[in-house]
Order: structure tokens, then C-alpha cells, then sequence
């Protein structure tokens, strides 16, 4: 059997998973690994729905957003899928063994129709299959199936899924597999799926959203050169001159430009798909950026696609970017620079150019922002998106976001464009409440220019006429620019609210979150987001809405998202013609260097084009490929940075003595001065002897011409350094005889990077520098995999806290030459593990294989309270017998969770204990707390009204006592009566909800019933009390209704003051309670939607990055139970770190300083930054004598 990969299987839904030590990464597809050998499926959540067809009862199985296996006429039974990524030369099987399953007798599973329902088409014909139906056979024949290997623009991935029901028709028995492992199994050889060579910097956020198992590159080597295909119409000779402008400031800021008229590729669509089809597949440098440079219909046109989901048949482009597979994911970024004259064209590229080469910096514009949301027509909603973004906004350092909520919008939206805005955000209906072309034509803005993104119906609707996203972008003259650098817009006259937030809300998280860069990105971002709130495609609504929203302008466009700041760069005016290297230094304004600036030289038709990113110094080093003469352009640019535009000279001298670019000889063989293994390359313990051959680029001859190989050090020693070669006539090459020799220290490491520099002098004074970059063969070693090694009998090959036993590593050698005799230390920083062995031995590991320490384990344990599923980080340092000196790092997860661990941590340290963790101390019990005055209690109401569509509302509500909440303080809490609340103030009233942490709803967040809520006459009420007694304040959501089906939902949350109950972190602990819990909003998709999801319950903090979601959408992560009447939560930082009670200054010891701390607390009750979750040593919540009695009990061991 071949490589088995084993994987998480959750649900398609948004859930936590543990990656690494004290951190939780979303998934938003809902898959998630816990390692890389174990994989485990968990259904948490499915309802059995009943479907009546000429009064027989059948009944449908139903997973949240799953997809459907059967054909018609076969058991409609639901599937869960996922994207993987594999190796590009391997086809895969798949296994399902079940765990764990439960069974439902005498049940008739419905046969699957293609009509939806009988009510709707009373004279379809009923299909079943009867050879299915009356045999003893199972469905389906297999649990999983598994995609042939594709592309997903740079990354081969297989798409995996799961039917987790099995069917027995004859006996009418219905399997349900709660439980899984899932394996992934290599199987074939096969023809490679082509990718790119190189990763697309531009898609790794769109990977991390989808890929469950991607991660980023640590090599710039692995990236491509931004890249960028030009579509032109084919009457496009008289717009060239232009047209160079754009080409030529992209190509100077590092892009790899081309350019290609339809009058090549062909008028139509499929003609104009097949040429960057090919571009993609075929070239060097494939493009990531594709902008089709005219309108979709006349003079200058380049045509757009049209679906036919729906009946509107709306325009789009975005199946240009849909190259691989059947899928609606982009292979590339999409714009479009829509114009009808040479003067329009003229307009947005010197837009474009000016907005990112030369920003308006007379006034300071780049932290505001207008925000519309007009709630008359298209609900609430619309402001509550807006509100939404603010915040965002808001947490990123912008501080004049305005809003207009309220009539005359028109007016208000001029003004606001005419102060100057970097976005423009307007969410509501159609006629986008009145601003029409005319109000765009009339603004006054010149080059302080939005982004304009108006999400709303018939605003993109780019082929009929000229849509406001056109005359956004459109508008002005060249040298008087108004309206937009860039605007998205809808395409007919029938979209829908909930699409629209969904989009619009992404594409500002893609912008501010996920730090994309460009307008065409943000779009792709703004899109995935759709997709990851509706996976399952609701009657194609996604597919629609993908197409549907166009980005007007060019996809490339670097955005501004703060005030420009300036560079300092220091680089030579001037260099000698042979020159092959040349140093740039990069500073901000303060004279810090600046880390990742892009910096990229080009003269000519790319005679000399190189890029590259400044490390931690600012500095780069570029080489220089040409000895031609003239000037080279320097562009530096880095985001939110005036671009810097320079030039240095490439001069000719009467002398001019330099290396030969890539002449250099190395001997590293057992004669003369060399020794070695004779394969022409540097390995460590080498002596090589170096020839570099040195030409005379000069019009004289050179005198007493001197060279000194200089740098190296700590690598090398030089039995040779200089070399005389005397005269030096002009044109010819000399030291063709000589060599520089040194010796290669011994453990020198595979491409090391120690460039060396030849000092070349002659007789008159006059010096030249060359740079010799050498290539070095060694070894790298990489952890790769643990392997666990407990009881042989009872042992599970996992480390379970409490549990002794040895463990393995699996260590690479991706070098060139073979590592021998390998000794590795193993330690690990985290207190729960403690290592008793911690010496491990490799006796020889290959290159480019791999060996395991199986003679020579390591010997651990791991402490009986660490949370199973925690992942912590070992290191091992490596040393090999040729002295190479190398550390590596891999994840170790303690325990499996199971349903009753709690849930966390997330990377802050947050975790959820259950009413069902009744093994952990910190489980909470469900204890009510009726504070509803019509139930005895001794609550008051808040002033919240919320009695149907559109009516939601929110509260701000001073606090009793300092609350801190992920690290910040906050005395106030902002109660929505929709089951949520937000610390500090807030007017947002979010009723639809959404996965936390991420896009949607207000942050900070504590969910404690997230849905669309009613207050009711009849007794439905929000009330609050602070129970000073017990030093806690209650928020109680009292006989609330939801919105989508009446259900009755009756919860409450408790904030308990953190001066009374201590935590590690000095964070408050977060009780959330429920006496009537009915999660039944699943919503409606048909043309009148409701949106569904179920609640949301969860912490996200302020960022909107970082947060623990305990459902969403009816779907439970493995450690989280499933939620009905009478249970609770407990958010707490308790259990993040093993901290030892005791320690108080947290060195590790306890001991009599520790004493004299507490001693100096309880006589002066001055905390003195003395954390009281260790001062309370006997957990009794109150600091005393008591505790010093205990802590001396400790350290005296009695």
C-alpha cells in the first residue's frame, strides 16, 4: 500500500481546529488536521426530514451545506467535501473506517428526485430504483470518493468527500457514522498535472481560505515575478501611446508586462479564454492579472460572458479567470479598464498611474472613508454592513469614517466624494437611492480618488448602456480626474441583499484583514467570501453572484489603506561598465530600515530586469547582467509607501577591470593545492582552489593590476587571498592560471549564503568590485513526522496526558550530500512535557531521503492536566560528524479531544469548557439565574425593541466593574437583541450571522445566540443585573423568538469581575447559559430568501482574526457539545498555559522569593503586577495567610 495521509473530515462549515501549541486556526471550509498521520471524522450535527409523495412517508437525510451523492432514483443521501493538496504525480484512494455509528431501524429513505418537490410538479413522474430498493446491497458501495489530482492556479489538490449514512434497503436499516478516520492513499504514478513553476504571492490568502492543508513558502526562490496580461481590442494601433504609459510604470514597478490585441487571439470569448488558458499553462511567467482593456460592446470592445442560471442572464467576466476544472475558483486576478474614447482610456490610466506613482498628498485623505447604507427598501441590513466595515476600518487606524444612513443621499455622497475618500461603500437598492451618473460628472474630487464599491442591483450592469461602476472610473478629463481610480459594480436588476453583504463585506475583510493589495484580489477575496457563508450553492446563487460582480479598473491596482510614507534610499549614482552587482539600502522616514520593500532595476527592452525584497536591514543586492552603457531605472515600492523613482549610470572608463560574469572555475580535486571529492562543487571540509577570470572593460590598458578575494568569514579560510596579474590590455581577459585558495569550514550547510567579493586594484589607485555568489553542497535536515511509541498492548501510537513514552522523529536531508553520525538534543518549552530522555541518534541519513531515530529514542511524559489536542513545539538540535550544526521543529499534539474536552485554545489563549466536560474541574454546571421581573426576578429591562424585520436593535450598557476581554479593558458593553454583545459601544444591530472570528457582525464579540431575534409583546425582553454578591453581571435574553421559525429561546450571559475570579491572563471569565435552547434557522433560498446558518455562539476579538467558535450553522467542532436545554459555557484563559500555582514571579521555581512577594501582596494589598490566578494558592479565589502556608507547604514538600 502506498503513502497513507489521514485528515480531519468535519463539516463543511466554519470550525476550529489545533495546529500549534496554544493556537486555533479557522478553516473555512470546516476541514481541519490535527497531525499529519491521523485524521478523524466527527458528525456532529444532521436532522432526518420528513417527505410525503402520494401519502408515503419517506425520509431525507440533511447535513448542513452538504452536497447530494445519489442519482435519481437512488437513496438521497448527503455528502461533505473539501480541497486537499497532494503531490502533482499521484492518484489517490480513499478509505472510510468507521469509528463509532448509530443505527435507525425501519426507515424508508427517500429515492432521489430531480424535480424539487411533488407539490411543485404534480405530473413528474416518481423514479426509484427498484434493483437497489429489493437487494440486500449497501449505499452507497463506498463511503468516500476522491477527485482526480487538478490545479488550483499553483498547487495540485484533490477534492475529498464523505457520505456519512449507509442505507440497507431490503432491511430498511439507516447507518449514521458519527465518527471516522478518513484516509487519503496514494496509489499510481501518474502524468503530472502542470502548475506554474513559481507560487503566486497574489493567491496564497485565497489557498489558506480553502486549502485545508496549504502552507506559505519560506523561499523567495518559490515565488513568481508579478505578472500581468494586457486583452486588447483589435483596433487598438491608435490607443498605444497611452497604453505605454500603464505598461511601462507596471513593468517599472517589477511586473512582467504583456500585451495582446483580440485581432491575435480572436473576437470571441471562448478564443480570447483558450489564448490566457494557454498563457497560464505555457509561459515562464504565467500571468496572475488579466485586464481586458476596452467596454463589451462598442467601438472598443472586448466581449463578456453571459450566464444562464438565472433568468436575468447577467453579464460578467469572471469565467475568463476559471481555467481549471469545473469549479468557480479564479486561476487569475480579473478587471476591466471600460472606456468608448481615446480620452476615457487617457482618463483612467493616468488615474491609475497618478494614484499609485503620486498620490494627492496636499491634504490627508487616506484615513477616510464614506459608508452608505440606505435601509428604506433593501432592509437594515445595508447599515448594519456598513457598520460593519467601519469598525474594520476603525480597528486599522482610520479615523474619519463617515456614514450616511439617512436622506438626501445624493447630496450627502457628493459631499463626501468631494472631501476626498480611499473608499466609497454603498449598500442598498436599485437606483443606489438616487445617485445617479450626473452626481458622479458633477464632483469635484480631482486625484483624491476611491475606490468605489457600489454592491447593489443594476450598478454593474456594464453591457446595456454605461453602468455607474463605468462612469465611476470614467469620469473626468485626464488632467482633471473626479469620481473613481476603480469601482465594483452588480450586473442586473436582480440581485439580493444577503449576496450582496456577503460579497461587499469580504472583499473590505481581503482589503484590511488578509492584507491583499490590489483592487482585483480584494475582489477575488470579496467572492471566496460568498463561497464560504454558502458553500453549498444554494439554487447556483453563488455561481451567480460570482459572475455577477465585475471590478471596473485595472485588477492590479496597489490600494492605499494608510497615509503614504516616505522613503529613504541609498544606492551608488553611479557604477563601471562590468559592474555585476549593485547594493540598494532602503530607510523610512524615521531611518529604520524598511523589511519586504520591493526594489526592482530595468533598462531598455529588459536588458537588465531584476527584483527583489530588502531583508530585516532594508538592504538588497541585485545583479547586474549587462555592461552595456546608459541608465537603469530604481523603483522601490512597498505598501503604503510613495513609490521611490531613481536612476543610476552604467558608465564606460578609460580602465575598467572586472570579473567575468559566471567564469569561475572550481577545483576540488586531490591535486596541487585542492582536496576533495572531485565534483565541482564547494562542500564543506573542502580546499578549493577558485579561478576568476577578469576582463578589461576599459578603452586603456590597466597597470599592476592586484586582486583580494574578500568575505566569507566564519565559513572559510584562505591559504590564498590575493592574486598579481600585472598589465592588463584593454578587451582582454586575464588570470586565467591563477587560483584563490581557502579552505571550507567543516558543517557548512546546503546554499549557504556567504557572497564573496573580488577587490581588484591596479597600479594608480583606481579599485573595482565584482560579486562571486558561490553555490554550496551540504546538508539540511528537516523534521518531518513523530512517531509515538507507548504500550505495545493497551497503547493508541499517541502521547496522552499522563502517559510515559518514547518517541521517534522522522528527520529529511533535502541537501546534496549525506549526513552521518547525527546526535539531536530534544527539548520543548512547554511546562506540561517533561523530557527524560533527550538524546536521539541518526547514523546515517541520505540525501534527499530520510531517517528515523529508531535505535536511540527519546523518552517523555507528558503532565496528566494538559488539555488533550494541545500542540506543542519540540525542537532538536542536530549536529552531524562533519560538524554541521542545524536545528529543526515539529508539532507534537497531546491527547485527542474528544466531545467532552473543552474547546481551545485559541491564539490567545481562550478556551470553552461545556456542561458536558465533567472531568475538567473548570466544567461548568448549568445553574439559572432568572433575573425576568415576570419570572421573580430582579432584573431591569433594556430599552431594546425588536419585533420583526428590519426592527433590530442595540443598547449601550455601562459596566460594574472593568471588564478585560481579549488584553483590553472596556466599562461599557453594547446588547443587541440579537443575541449578542459587543464591548464598548457600538450601533451596529447584526442580525445576520456569520462565522467568527471573520467578516460580518461587530468586534469585538461575545455570540452568545447569534440569529435573528424577536422581542415580543407577550414577555420577550433583554434584561441585566449585577449580582454584587457574587460579583457577576447578567445579560438574560428572556423568552425571545427567532425570526426564520417562532422558536422559543431563553439564554443568558454572565461576566464575572476578574478581580474576584482570577485567571492567568487577568482576563474576565464569560458564562453564557441556556434554559430553552432551539437552534431551527435554517433558512429559505428560493427567491424570497431568509438567510439561515442556525446561531452562531463564540468569542472574536477586535481584530476579527482571532476568536473561538463554538458552532455555527448547526455544526459543532469535535470537543464542543451539542447544545439543548439546561447546559452552559465557559469561556476562561484558564488551562492556556501550566502555570504552577505558587510561582509568582514566573521563573519556573518556587522557592523563597516567591514567599517574600506574596508576604509584601497580603501586608500592603498593592499587586505590584503580582498575577492573582498564582498568588491564590490554595484556590479558594481570595488571597491570605492561608496561601503563604501553602506555598511554604510546597516548597518544604509537606
Amino acid at each position: 500500500m502506498g503513502t497513507i495521509n489521514k485528515i480531519i473530515l468535519s463539516l463543511l462549515t466554519t470550525s476550529s481546529l489545533l495546529f500549534s501549541q496554544d493556537e486555533i486556526r479557522k478553516s473555512p471550509s470546516g476541514f481541519s488536521i490535527l497531525d499529519d498521520d491521523r485524521i478523524h471524522f466527527s458528525l456532529d450535527s444532521y436532522e432526518i426530514k420528513d417527505v410525503t409523495i402520494d401519502g408515503q412517508i419517506f425520509k431525507e437525510p440533511v447535513i448542513p451545506f452538504g452536497g447530494l451523492k445519489s442519482e435519481e432514483g437512488d437513496p438521497t443521501l448527503p455528502t461533505i467535501t473539501t480541497f486537499y493538496q497532494v503531490a502533482p504525480n499521484k492518484s489517490y484512494a480513499i478509505n472510510v473506517n468507521v469509528v463509532s455509528s448509530e443505527w435507525i431501524n425501519n426507515i424508508d429513505i427517500l429515492p432521489h428526485q430531480t424535480w424539487d418537490r411533488p407539490s411543485d410538479e404534480t405530473n413528474a413522474l416518481f423514479k426509484r430504483n427498484i434493483e437497489l430498493y429489493t437487494s440486500d446491497m449497501k449505499y452507497p458501495e463506498n463511503q468516500g470518493e476522491v477527485s482526480n489530482t487538478f490545479v488550483f492556479r499553483d498547487i495540485p489538490v484533490v477534492k475529498a468527500s464523505i457520505t456519512p449514512f449507509k442505507y440497507y434497503p431490503l432491511s430498511r436499516r439507516l447507518e449514521i457514522i458519527t465518527s471516522a478516520d478518513i484516509e487519503l492513499i496514494e496509489v499510481d504514478e501518474i502524468e503530472p498535472v502542470q502548475t506554474p513553476d513559481r507560487i503566486s504571492r497574489v493567491f496564497e490568502p485565497l489557498y489558506e481560505a480553502l486549502v485545508v492543508n496549504y502552507s506559505r513558502s519560506t523561499n523567495d526562490d518559490d515565488y513568481q515575478k508579478p505578472s500581468i496580461l494586457y486583452i486588447l481590442p483589435s483596433n487598438s494601433s491608435n490607443l498605444m501611446a497611452n497604453l505605454e504609459i500603464l505598461f511601462d510604470w507596471r513593468h517599472r514597478t517589477g511586473y512582467v508586462v504583456n500585451h495582446v490585441s483580440t485581432s491575435t487571439t480572436g473576437n470571441s470569448t471562448s478564443s480570447i479564454k483558450n489564448y490566457i488558458s494557454n498563457a497560464y499553462s505555457t509561459w515562464d511567467n504565467p500571468p496572475e492579472y488579466i485586464a481586458l482593456v476596452g467596454d463589451a460592446n462598442g467601438s472598443y470592445s472586448i466581449p463578456t460572458y453571459f450566464e444562464s442560471l438565472s433568468s436575468y442572464n447577467g453579464e460578467g467576466d469572471h469565467p475568463y479567470s476559471q481555467l481549471v476544472g469545473n469549479d468557480i475558483l479564479p486561476e487569475v486576478i480579473i478587471g476591466r479598464l471600460s472606456f468608448s474614447s481615446t480620452t476615457e482610456l487617457a482618463t483612467i490610466i493616468n488615474k491609475t498611474v497618478q494614484y499609485e506613482s503620486n498620490p494627492y498628498l496636499s491634504q490627508n485623505w487616506f484615513h477616510s472613508a464614506s459608508l452608505v447604507g440606505d435601509a428604506s427598501t433593501s432592509g437594515v441590513s445595508c447599515v448594519i454592513t456598513s457598520e460593519n466595515i467601519k469598525e474594520l476600518m476603525e480597528y486599522h487606524g482610520y479615523d474619519d469614517v463617515r456614514t450616511i444612513y439617512n436622506s438626501p443621499f445624493p447630496s450627502q455622497m457628493v459631499a463626501d466624494l468631494n472631501a476626498g475618500l480611499t473608499f466609497f461603500n454603498y449598500r442598498g437598492y436599485y437606483g443606489v437611492s438616487g445617485f445617479n451618473s450626473g452626481n458622479i460628472n458633477s464632483l469635484s474630487n480631482g486625484f483624491k480618488l476611491p475606490i468605489a464599491t457600489v454592491i447593489t442591483c443594476g450598478t454593474g450592469s456594464f453591457s446595456s448602456g454605461t453602468a455607474l461602476s463605468e462612469t465611476f472610473v470614467r469620469a473626468g478629463t485626464p488632467t482633471q480626474p473626479k469620481g473613481a481610480v476603480a469601482s465594483i459594480g452588480t450586473a442586473t436588476i436582480g440581485t439580493h441583499t444577503m449576496f450582496n453583504n456577503a460579497v461587499d463585506m469580504g472583499f473590505y475583510y481581503g482589503v484590511f484583514v488578509d492584507k491583499m493589495e490590489t483592487a482585483g484580489a480584494a475582489l477575488a477575496r470579496g467572492k471566496l467570501n460568498l463561497y464560504l457563508n454558502y458553500p453549498d450553492n444554494p439554487n447556483d446563487w453563488v455561481t451567480i453572484f460570482t459572475h455577477w460582480n465585475n471590478l471596473i479598473g485595472d485588477p492590479a491596482l496597489q490600494m492605499w489603506t494608510d497615509t503614504p510614507q516616505s522613503f529613504t534610499v541609498s544606492h551608488e549614482n553611479v557604477i563601471s561598465s562590468g559592474t555585476n552587482y549593485y547594493d540598494v539600502e532602503v530607510m523610512d522616514y524615521f531611518n529604520e530600515p524598511v523589511e519586504d520593500a520591493y526594489v526592482t532595476i530595468l533598462k531598455g527592452n529588459d536588458i537588465i530586469f531584476e527584483s527583489g525584497y530588502t531583508d530585516n536591514n532594508g538592504h538588497v543586492t541585485l545583479p547586474v547582467g549587462s555592461t552595456l552603457l546608459g541608465g537603469v531605472n530604481l523603483t522601490v515600492i512597498k505598501r503604503n509607501f510613495v513609490p521611490y523613482q531613481g536612476q543610476f549610470q552604467i558608465n564606460e572608463q578609460s580602465v575598467n577591470v572586472n570579473s567575468i560574469e559566471g567564469g569561475y572555475t572550481i577545483d576540488d580535486d586531490m591535486n596541487d593545492l585542492s582536496a576533495g571529492n572531485s565534483n565541482g562543487m564547494i562542500d564543506g571540509g573542502e580546499t578549493i582552489e577558485l579561478t576568476i577570470p577578469i576582463y578589461n572593460y576599459g578603452i586603456d590598458d590597466a597597470e599592476g593590476v592586484y586582486c583580494k578575494l574578500i568575505g566569507g568569514d566564519g565559513f572559510i579560510n584562505y591559504s590564498i587571498d590575493s592574486i598579481y596579474i600585472g598589465t592588463l590590455i584593454s578587451g582582454m581577459t586575464g588570470n586565467e592560471g591563477q587560483s584563490f585558495v581557502f579552505e571550507v569550514e567543516s558543517g557548512i550547510l546546503e546554499n549557504e549564503d556567504f557572497p564573496l567579493r573580488l577587490l581588484i586594484k591596479d597600479i594608480n589607485g583606481s579599485s573595482w568590485l565584482s560579486q562571486i555568489q558561490l553555490s554550496i553542497s551540504g546538508t539540511r535536515l528537516l523534521a518531518d513526522k513523530v512517531y509515538v511509541h507507548d504500550d505495545p498492548v493497551f497503547g493508541n501510537d499517541h502521547l496522552d496526558p499522563g502517559e510515559t513514552a518514547e518517541i521517534s522523529i522522522e528527520i529529511s536531508n533535502i541537501g546534496s550530500m549525506m549526513a552521518n553520525n547525527v546526535n539531536g538534543r530534544l527539548y520543548s518549552n512547554y511546562a506540561g512535557l517533561e523530557i527524560i530522555d533527550d538524546q536521539g541518534f541518526w547514523p546515517l541519513i541520505v540525501q534527499n531521503n530520510f531517517s528515523i531515530n529508531t535505535n536511540d529514542k527519546f523518552e517523555v511524559i507528558a503532565a496528566e492536566d494538559v488539555i488533550p489536542g494541545t500542540v506543542i513545539e519540540l525542537f532538536i538540535d542536530l549536529e552531524s560528524s562533519d560538524g554541521a550544526v542545524q536545528s529543526t521543529n515539529i508539532p507534537l499534539r497531546i491527547g485527542v479531544k474528544e466531545v467532552d474536552d473543552p474547546l481551545g485554545p485559541d491564539s490567545y489563549g481562550y478556551y470553552a469548557y461545556d456542561s458536558g466536560d465533567i472531568l475538567y474541574s473548570n466544567a461548568p454546571y448549568f445553574n439559572w439565574i432568572e433575573i425576568d421581573p415576570l419570572y421573580d426576578g430582579p432584573g431591569t429591562q433594556l430599552s431594546l425593541s425588536d419585533y420583526g424585520d428590519n426592527q433590530d436593535d442595540v443598547t449601550t450598557v455601562n459596566l460594574p466593574f472593568t471588564f478585560k476581554f481579549y488584553g483590553i479593558d472596556y466599562d461599557q458593553i453594547s446588547v443587541s437583541s440579537n443575541g449578542w454583545v459587543s464591548m464598548g459601544s457600538t450601533d451596529m444591530k447584526s442580525f445576520r450571522n456569520y462565522p467568527i472570528p471573520g467578516p460580518g457582525g461587530p468586534s469585538p464579540m461575545i455570540a452568545v445566540f447569534w440569529d435573528d431575534l424577536n422581542t415580543t409583546t407577550s414577555g420577550g425582553r433583554v434584561y441585566k443585573w449585577y449580582d454584587e454578591l457574587n460579583h457577576q453581571f447578567v445579560i438574560q435574553w428572556s423568552h425571545l423568538r427567532t425570526y426564520d421559525n417562532n422558536s422559543l429561546e431563553n439564554f443568558q450571559l454572565i461576566l464575572k469581575d476578574s478581580q474576584h475570579y482570577f485567571t492567568p491572563t487577568g482576563d474576565g471569565e464569560i458564562v453564557m447559559q441556556y434554559a430553552d435552547f432551539n437552534n431551527t434557522s435554517t433558512g429559505n433560498y428560493g427567491w424570497g430568501q431568509v438567510h439561515g446558518n442556525y446561531c452562531t455562539i463564540g468569542l472574536e476579538d477586535q481584530s476579527e482574526t482571532i476568536g473561538l467558535e463554538y458552532t455555527f450553522n448547526n455544526t459543532y467542532p469535535i470537543s464542543a457539545m451539542p447544545l439543548q436545554d439546561s447546559t452552559a459555557i465557559l469561556f476562561t484563559t484558564r488551562g492556556a498555559n501550566i502555570l504552577q500555582r505558587g510561582d509568582i514571579n514566573q521563573d519556573g521555581l518556587l522557592n523563597i522569593t516567591d514567599v517574600l512577594t506574596l508576604v509584601d501582596f497580603v501586608q500592603s494589598s498593592d499587586t505590584g503586577g503580582l498575577n492573582p490566578y498564582l498568588a491564590d494558592v490554595n484556590a479558594d479565589e481570595i488571597i491570605n495567610f492561608l496561601d503563604m502556608i501553602s506555598i511554604v507547604r510546597e516548597i518544604m514538600g509537606y
